[in-house]
């Protein structure tokens, strides 16, 4: 059988028309006739019967061996296709922007620094004067005499006494200023170079550890050299040194080295020896200075009103007991005097 006895189309594989469904084998339907009754009566016989109307596909069962289902072609898809363009149903997306997509956040814009109001600079300008008034202020405190170089240390006890600073060649006090001031000429000078120096007593020479002859003479004061010393035995408190210049002359500082500072063969001098701890400076006018050191071995010097003179006395004071140990000696010693100003005029 090759044609559907229902619809007459074509057969094709499987047991149902695939034009109308109608299973196959099976004879067509026999047409329904309706008999018509008294009250109602027979059409005319030219009244031509109505056609036929055409069944609804049925769904085909999927075939047990082909799984794939076949497509029916539906006439009414023909009629519009023919009519109207067959618009294809929207597709949806493979994603939702609302699920897929991160939230965007808006960032705020970077606020820039609060600029520096109108008044804020004047707490800078006040807090820069004062630093310059401190400033000011401590250089007037802390600055020196500009005619020289030379530092004012005060002293006052061996107990209360400033540590000794390396490598500093001398130190200064400052005695009162008279209102009259002689004046000197030239540049300043140590009067004391050259001067000659009238001790109380001098102890007798000794030999060093290397066999050389030792002397403690009054001018060894005023050579220049640290390591040469005038000493005498004991205690030499109360004793005066006479110092007559060259010339006569204009003084303006006066300063020893209050001690023996030798060193030699790994062996400090200074310690081992009495040390000078005060001492009071005589000039010709009657005028008179005390000085106080520091137990140090430096040049340790006082700034005196200027005063005219050509002699100078220097009575020691007080002076330290004798070194201690096996190198301790009693001998009250010192290395050096300076007597610094100009020529009288």
């Amino acid at each position: 059988m090759d044609t559907c006895v229902l619809c007459g189309a074509e057969l094709g594989v499987g047991r149902f028309c695939l034009n109308c469904g109608h299973p196959i084998g099976q004879p067509a339907p026999a047409p329904v006739v309706t008999t018509p009754d008294a009250h109602h009566p027979a059409p005319a016989a030219t009244r031509a019967a109505p056609p036929a109307a055409t069944p609804e596909p049925m769904a085909l069962p999927v075939q047990a061996a082909d799984p794939t289902p076949v497509p029916v072609p539906d006439p009414r898809a023909e009629t519009a296709t023919a009519t109207q363009p067959v618009v294809p149903p929207p597709q949806e997306p493979d994603w939702d922007p609302q699920l897929d997509l991160l939230p965007y956040e808006e960032v705020d814009e970077l606020e820039s620094d609060d600029p520096v109001t109108g008044q804020a600079w004047i707490g800078w300008v006040v807090g820069a004067v004062l630093l310059v008034v401190v400033v000011v202020v401590l250089l007037r405190v802390l600055g020196t005499d500009g005619e020289d170089e030379i530092a004012t240390e005060p002293t006052t006890s061996e107990s209360s006494a400033p540590a000794p600073e390396k490598g500093s060649e001398s130190s200064e006090e400052t005695a009162p200023e008279t209102s009259e001031e002689p004046q000197g000429v030239g540049k300043r000078i140590n009067l004391a170079t050259g001067a000659a120096f009238d001790v109380p007593a001098t102890a007798p020479p000794t030999t060093d550890f290397d066999g050389n002859l030792v002397a403690y003479e009054g001018a060894q004061m005023h050579d220049g050299n640290p390591s040469t010393t005038w000493r005498m035995a004991g205690d030499a408190s109360g004793q005066t040194i006479t110092i007559t210049l060259a010339q006569p002359g204009v003084v303006q500082r006066v300063g020893l080295i209050n001690g023996y500072a030798k060193q030699v063969a790994g062996v400090d001098w200074y310690p081992n020896n009495r040390r000078i701890l005060a001492v009071t400076w005589g000039f010709e006018d009657g005028t008179t200075v005390e000085q106080t050191f520091a137990e140090r071995p430096d040049l340790q010097l006082l700034k005196v009103p200027p005063v005219r003179t050509g002699t100078v006395t220097l009575t020691i004071g007080s002076v330290t007991p004798p070194g201690s140990g096996t190198l301790g000696r009693d001998y009250t010693a010192i290395s050096e005097v300076s007597i610094i100003g100009q020529r009288a005029g």
